[in-house]
């Protein structure tokens, strides 16, 4: 009758862990005026298919909100972010130019199939990207297989210096990828060289708050980006998407001139992925963006944080304790070229 979950729904609802819930019962009435109030109670019905249905639909809408968050999670105020990325922008050549072996291949399926142990699923699926994970094909398995791109932002948005060692090689081959993309990309703009691309995230009000200190200013992003040129389509997704009590829905409008020289390559990957009609944008990890505008209008349902692609990088500092692990990452690579 829908009861036997009720405590579980009223326990968890508000943690920022429960994304949405799906209720089945044969009392939908009754149920539906009990989690009236509660706004991640996204469906409830007799009819279990089309619970999966919904499912099925909101899934794809929050894994494309929330594939990569836009700044990093780490635990430091505003005046330290451009500090944090200081070794990583200086030296993201190194980082990516490494020795596409047969060794660095077998780390990086050995470290993903650590984290699914024991899920016989996912052990399949990755058997399949161990073997056909190459520099044609890197993008395809980033986008086709949500975690394995999630795991991998949430390592750069968490400088997880660890895992980000031992998963060298698909960084490597996405750059490679992506970089051969990049010139025949810019050719087909040359008639419109400057266009937009936009982004929905969930983001707690904290990082709110720090991305609005950082206005007209650098910001540098440790995480992959991925944008879609169809607006409407952004916000969809992200309208699906129910913030917890400490989160906030952002839409990131990027403007992007292809005139801009020695920015991070970015290309279209709509024919490189699995859904052909979503007219998404990659940005490599470790590019850099203005902050032109954060918009928030009562005529506007999502506040707007408009940013620029840019070549800028910021001044020279020392790097602190945390960089100097990068060092302990990318040293040991140099001493192979």
């Amino acid at each position: 009758d829908g009861d036997v979950g009720l405590p579980l729904i009223l326990s968890t609802h508000t943690r920022s862990q429960t994304a949405a819930i799906y209720v089945y019962s044969q009392d939908v009435q009754r149920l539906r005026l009990l989690l009236q109030p509660i706004k991640k109670a996204q469906y409830i019905s007799d009819d279990f298919d089309s619970i999966v249905k919904h499912f099925k639909r909101d899934l794809k809408a929050y894994e494309k909100t929330a594939n990569g968050g836009f700044i990093t999670k780490y635990g430091h105020s505003s005046d330290m972010l451009q500090l944090d990325h200081y070794y990583l922008m200086l030296h993201w050549s190194k980082f990516y130019n490494i020795d596409t072996s047969n060794e660095g291949k077998s780390l990086l399926f050995e470290t993903y199939t650590n984290y699914y142990v024991h899920n016989k699923r996912m052990r399949t699926i990755l058997q399949e990207f161990n073997l056909g994970i190459g520099p044609n094909t890197a993008i395809k398995w980033y986008t086709c297989e949500p975690f394995i791109s999630r795991l991998l932002n949430t390592a750069f948005q968490t400088h997880n210096y660890s895992f980000l060692k031992h998963v060298r090689y698909f960084i490597h081959c996405i750059h490679l990828q992506l970089r051969n993309e990049h010139p025949g990309f810019v050719r087909n703009r040359l008639h419109k060289p400057i266009f937009s691309i936009y982004c929905g995230r969930l983001i707690t009000t904290v990082e709110f708050k720090r991305l609005k200190m950082y206005l007209n200013r650098v910001i540098l992003i440790t995480s992959f980006l991925m944008g879609n040129l169809d607006k409407s389509k952004v916000i969809q997704y992200i309208d699906r998407c129910e913030p917890s009590e400490n989160e906030t829905r952002v839409l990131l409008k990027i403007n992007i001139d292809i005139r801009i020289r020695n920015t991070q390559p970015y290309a279209d990957i709509t024919h490189l992925s699995n859904e052909h009609n979503e007219n998404e944008i990659l940005i490599m990890f470790g590019a850099s963006f203005r902050l032109m505008d954060v918009i928030i209008s009562p005529y506007q349902t999502l506040p707007v944080c408009v940013l620029e692609l840019c070549a800028e990088r910021p001044q020279l500092m020392p790097p602190n304790e945390r960089e100097q692990r990068w060092y302990s990452i990318i040293e040991p690579f140099e001493s192979k070229k």
